[in-house]
Parts: structure tokens; sequence; C-alpha cells
């Protein structure tokens, strides 16, 4: 049977406006069309579905789309049991409870001795969708739920950014480890005294052109002008390591790991959709298949 994947790994590519045009034509063909979720931002899978039910009033068809994620895909998959420490569930009818509300959302937030401690966001009192965990005022922790209410995914805050994150599966056990690092890299770029950057080869032609009609002496203080300088400037790459406690298999970035999760979805007939943004990086880790862009 044929379906349609489309796979979503930020929100920026999300709302770039080809994404829409491109999933409104796939729900017209009649076919399977599936939304995969691979955010390591787990909390915003629940962005994800505002954008879909926001996009599925003004066309019905989108209603139709299957949303899934990774939570999703290894709900029955075989897991680690995380120590109390690593899962850190807080008793929250030991803190002082206030009810707030923001944009069509419940917030309840719960404070001891005056400082915060947990903020719990809800769809209604029968859906959350995150809970905020905060050690001295600082955001430590983000537990969210799925859509019957049980805890899908932890991530570990440190200094306001996730650094370790866990999946879970139905049992509430980690099926998935998220590690982020960093590591330094270099780009080297060409430049010439005269141009930002001279790189094209329809540049070179206009050079080319105007070089026939310059004099001698004009060639030459051209030429000079022109003379490229190599300048290298170093930048902080984030990039993340991949752990499934299934099979203890690592992975060393996230688009090796989005391979393995696809070859369990993709058919011959699968058409598959993903974000110009990472189509250099994804495209060799899947040589065979034939792969869109949004």
């Amino acid at each position: 049977m044929q379906q349609i994947i489309f796979l979503v790994t930020s929100l920026n590519g999300m709302h770039k406006p080809n994404f829409t045009q491109q999933l409104l034509q796939a729900v017209k063909q009649g076919v399977a069309v599936s939304v995969l979720v691979a955010l390591v931002d787990f909390e915003a899978t629940w962005k994800v579905r505002t954008f879909l039910n926001r996009l599925a009033k003004k066309n019905p068809g989108v209603s139709d789309v299957n949303l899934v994620t990774l939570a999703d895909l290894y709900q029955e998959e075989q897991g680690l049991k995380l120590t109390s420490g690593e899962r850190n569930t807080p008793t929250l009818t030991n803190y002082d409870e206030r009810l707030f509300a923001d944009n069509q959302e419940q917030v309840k937030r719960y404070l001891d001795a005056g400082h915060l401690v947990a903020e719990l966001r809800q769809i209604d009192d029968e859906t959350p969708t995150v809970l905020r965990q905060y050690r001295a005022d600082q955001l430590s922790q983000i537990d969210t739920y799925g859509l019957d209410g049980q805890v899908v995914g932890i991530e570990k805050i440190t200094d306001e950014v996730a650094q370790t994150s866990y999946v879970l599966n139905a049992k509430g056990e980690a099926v998935l480890r998220f590690v982020r690092h960093e590591r330094p890299i270099n780009h080297v770029f060409n430049l010439s005294n005269a141009s930002a950057m001279m790189a094209t080869e329809f540049a070179d032609a206009k050079q080319n052109a105007a070089m026939a009609n310059m004099t001698q002496r004009q060639r030459n203080k051209a030429e000079a002008a022109t003379v490229d300088h190599t300048s290298i400037v170093s930048a902080t790459e984030t990039y993340y390591g991949v752990l499934a406690y299934s099979n203890y298999r690592r992975f060393d970035d996230l688009y090796t790991f989005y391979q393995a999760v696809l070859s369990h979805l993709l058919t011959a007939e699968t058409r598959l959709y993903v974000d110009l943004a990472i189509n250099a990086a994804i495209s060799p880790q899947m040589p065979n298949q034939l792969i869109f862009n949004y």
C-alpha cells in the first residue's frame, strides 16, 4: 500500500510554507499520510499537534493525517528502569498550588516557601501536556505527556539547555537516550579584497568578460585587487548521540538514528519528505531511497 511520510525534525522546518503546501497536496491523493515527529525537544510535539489541528480547521483532510512520535514507535520496546534520581517524580500535593491561564491552557504552579518548584501545563483537567520542574528557581527537568496522560519523554536541563533526554515506553522505562555534545569546527572561506565571496561560475564568467575588455594595465590592477585570502572561522557545533536500550545500539548522530527508525517504516511504495535543511546530512544514510524535500 502506498504511503507518504513527512519527517519533522524541527519546528522551523514545519513552519516553512512548502511543508504546508506539500502536506495539503499529499492528503488529496487518497493515500495514507503520516507525520513522523522526531524532535529531541519532546515538548514541541504538542506544538506540532496544535499546528495540524489548526490546519485541519481550514483543510478537513488534514484530520486524517496520522501523527507518529518516537514514543509511539518504541512503546512496546524493552527499556531500562530509571533510578528515582533520574526519573525524579515530585509529589505535587506537598506544595502550595496556584492556578493560572495562558493561551487557552491551564497552568498550575507549585510553590515551596514562595519558590517555584514545578509548573504543570494542561489543555484541561484531564489532559496534561508538560510538567516543568525547578531547583533553586532554575529549570531542571521537563516531563512531556502523551495523549493518554502518561509521561513519554524526560529532558534533564542544565543551564537552561537539555543535556540528556529519555523517551519512555508504555511501562515508563527509558527506551531511548539522547545526549547533547558540542565540538569545535572550522569554516574555511576564500575571500577577495574586492568582493564578499566570489565563488560561483556565474561570477567567474562575468569577471572573464570584463577582463576581455580591459587594457593590460587595468587587467593587472584588477588581478592584484582580487588576490584570494583564506579565512578560517571557528565555531561550535551541537550534535546528539543516541542509545537504544532495547538492544544497546549506539548512534553517533541523529541522522543515522533517523535512518534506523525510517528503515522500519519505509516500503517500496513510500514517498518520503524531509526538511531541505537536513537533506545533505540524511541522504548519504539512505542512498537507495528517493527523498523529496519541503
